[in-house]
């Protein structure tokens, strides 16, 4: 018999730095963006015709850079109401994928990409990992392109696994955040699942970060710490943590799947292995020697995608 715990899951522990009000702020491009040089991409891509199933605390679904891509979600948790976000942390993960690219607040890596809230957390970032894998099969249903996936247990739940099973027979590809507990023998799971894609953090001067889970099974390493998004009301945060890399990985794959449709497909994107065969071809390593070129610290490395157009030849 499976111990009640073992289904217990929660919002991987972030550090909120700071709420800015819509009013405070024109519109700011994130460090990760300019780093890698995002907005030379739209040029060619911005995720058009990509769908993302965000499976978390919901969304702020009136939020003015969400709204226009935001497709009709599921809530879980209460099948009567919309997935509406009374947490926060949905929203934030929800904008660093897909913020509208206008002038107020801030721009998602794939701005014209299209997420479907699938609310299965509450307002205190707490929830059952049954409920994440029917999350997973609403998903499924809605026939989405990519699962993101923000939160996590120690322990592994055989329902979560065969649900991302499931949309990976489906050609869904699941992305999960690795966790935030430090230095750990391996990361939470379900990024810790092989059919998932598991994202640590850096920070701006491209060094591990330190909350930043680490294991045999970790694939990339992303922007995660001190990440300005979206929040419910209107507003906006700044946050770190792995649940902030998870989304921008989950931005540079929507970019890429949508340029390979409008090239014609040249390159198979079906599955989780054919984007981390991909990926994995362009990274970089951590600048803490330490940790660099250790798959154990830094996965494959830190995604580059500067020049992410000409990946497809």
């Amino acid at each position: 018999m499976i111990r009640k715990i073992k289904y217990d899951c929660k919002l991987l522990p972030f550090e909120r730095t700071e709420v800015l009000s819509i009013q405070e702020d024109k519109q700011k491009i994130g460090w990760g963006l300019s780093t890698f040089n995002i907005p030379d991409v739209w040029a060619k891509s911005q995720g058009e015709g990509v769908t993302i199933a965000v499976i978390d605390t919901g969304c702020d679904l009136n939020h003015p850079d969400l709204v226009g891509n935001l497709l009709d979600g599921f809530n879980i948790l209460n099948k009567n109401e919309p997935p509406e976000d009374d947490n926060g942390h949905g929203s934030h993960v929800a904008g660093i994928i897909c913020a509208i690219n206008n002038e107020i607040g801030m721009v998602g890596v794939a701005p014209k990409s299209k997420v479907i809230p699938i609310k299965v957390l509450d307002k205190n970032g707490n929830g059952n990992l049954i409920d994440v894998a029917e999350g997973i099969h609403y998903a499924i249903s809605r026939n989405v392109d990519f699962i993101t996936l923000s939160l996590g247990s120690p322990a592994p739940v055989q329902e979560v696994r065969k649900a991302i099973q499931a949309a990976e027979k489906n050609g869904i590809v699941t992305f999960c955040a690795a966790g935030n507990a430090g230095k750990t023998h391996q990361i939470f799971y379900p990024a810790n699942y092989p059919e998932t894609i598991g994202i640590g953090s850096v920070s701006e001067n491209m060094e591990r970060s330190e909350f930043s889970c680490t294991g045999n099974d970790l694939d990339f390493l992303t922007p995660g710490h001190q990440i300005f998004s979206t929040v419910p009301e209107s507003w906006y945060a700044i946050l770190s943590g792995t649940s902030m890399s998870n989304p921008f990985a989950v931005g540079i794959a929507a970019l890429l799947l949508s340029h390979n449709r409008n090239e014609g497909n040249k390159i198979k994107l079906n599955c989780s292995d054919d984007y981390r065969k991909l990926l994995s071809k362009h990274t970089i390593s951590v600048k803490d020697l330490k940790f660099a070129k250790n798959k154990f610290f830094e996965g494959y490395g830190i995604i580059n995608p500067k020049d992410l157009v000409t990946w497809l030849g």
